[in-house]
């Protein structure tokens, strides 16, 4: 599986080679198989504008949001809406931006957040990888 990571974003400076590794470390840590058809995965780093394009395209709501899954492996984060959030979660930014990385992934693995209950189990399982990757 290789992972690619991609930013194509100025709006907020992020170290691109650290987040390479903590992602390509992550494969290994992951509570379920990815999808045998993948064979990349890609996290791009997209503006806020750029992302309120794509979630009003391909999700029928034209707001900003901080990570958006495609089932074919690309993942678009906005490390702006990462910066806003990461106080909130006592994370630092760059933590923050693999958490969303990592949530794009665990969509891959097959994890689903439409319903309250799903969504407090993908967090809990999130921040539980968020851990493992810090901590490897």
């Amino acid at each position: 599986m290789r992972v690619r990571l991609l930013n194509r974003q100025s709006e907020i400076p992020v170290r691109v080679r650290p987040l390479l590794r903590q992602l390509k470390s992550s494969l290994s840590l992951l509570p379920g198989p990815l999808p045998a058809h993948l064979s990349d995965i890609e996290v791009i780093l997209i503006d806020r504008a750029t992302m309120a394009q794509v979630h009003g395209d391909f999700l029928g709501d034209p707001t900003e949001t901080d990570v958006i899954t495609f089932p074919y492996g690309e993942i678009l984060v906005c490390p702006a809406v990462a910066s806003e959030q990461a106080t909130s979660h006592g994370l630092k930014l760059e933590q923050e931006v693999l958490l969303y990385a990592l949530h794009g992934i665990l969509h891959l693995v097959g994890y689903d957040d439409t319903t309250p209950a799903k969504e407090r189990k993908m967090a809990e399982v999130q921040m539980q990888l968020l851990k493992r990757v810090l901590e490897s």
